[in-house]
């Protein structure tokens, strides 16, 4: 019996489903907001900066610029400031290393370097439990820090407003720190309060800081 039933050859089939595969619309996977990216070899930050105490009496702008060192065999990221002195970053990880003088000088030295845990995420937390060591004088002393991602929020500053991660943190010698952070921007920093007890070594301060500018080198 013949019926009006009309079959699709089998390559004519295979086509029609993959012109609907292809025809429908693909949606990009957005970037996760917690993984840090690394700004570009010559980018320009500026923050107003006002701190008192063992971290330094001063109130005004400070200005960091990106750039590259070698420190024990490695090439690092270099955060650079003429009044304030040379942050050393692992790349990988955007870790602190050693912090330097403005000249080049060593001041201090962390095994392992004090990192985030990326990526970041509301109510993470984590340890860092690491080796200092202080070139003047001289000596090594253990340095635990303990961090906790405490919210991801809307930060205003004269740079504008941003949807950053509020990072708390308090380290062995009673040292506190609040950082509003943009990893996914390479904004480590957009907003920070930072406070060290009279019982610090180094003695009580308070320091307070938020981002005026940052400016890319043109490509």
């Amino acid at each position: 019996m013949r019926t009006n039933e009309t079959r699709l050859h089998p390559l004519v089939l295979a086509a029609a489903c993959a012109l609907l595969m292809t025809a429908a619309p693909v949606r990009a996977q957005a970037p996760n907001p917690g993984v840090f990216v690394n700004a570009p070899e010559g980018t320009v930050t500026v923050y107003q900066r006002k701190s008192e105490g063992s971290y330094g009496v001063y109130d005004g702008p400070v200005r960091w610029v990106v750039g590259r060192q070698e420190w024990n065999g490695r090439t690092l990221i270099a955060s650079v400031s003429q009044r304030h002195g040379i942050s050393l970053l692992d790349p990988a990880t955007h870790g602190t290393v050693a912090n330097l003088t403005s000249d080049g000088r060593p001041m201090y030295a962390y095994n392992p370097p004090l990192s985030y845990d990326w990526p970041l995420a509301v109510g993470k937390s984590w340890k860092v439990v690491a080796e200092m060591t202080i070139y003047q004088p001289p000596g090594v002393m253990p340095l635990v820090v303990e961090y906790k991602v405490d919210a991801l929020e809307d930060v205003t500053v004269p740079a504008g407003t941003f949807k950053a991660f509020k990072v708390v943190s308090k380290n062995s010698f009673g040292e506190t720190e609040q950082v509003w952070t943009v990893p996914s921007l390479g904004l480590s920093t957009v907003k920070v309060i930072r406070d060290r007890p009279p019982t610090h070594p180094l003695g009580a301060a308070h320091l307070e800081g938020v981002l005026v500018s940052r400016e890319a080198p043109k490509q």
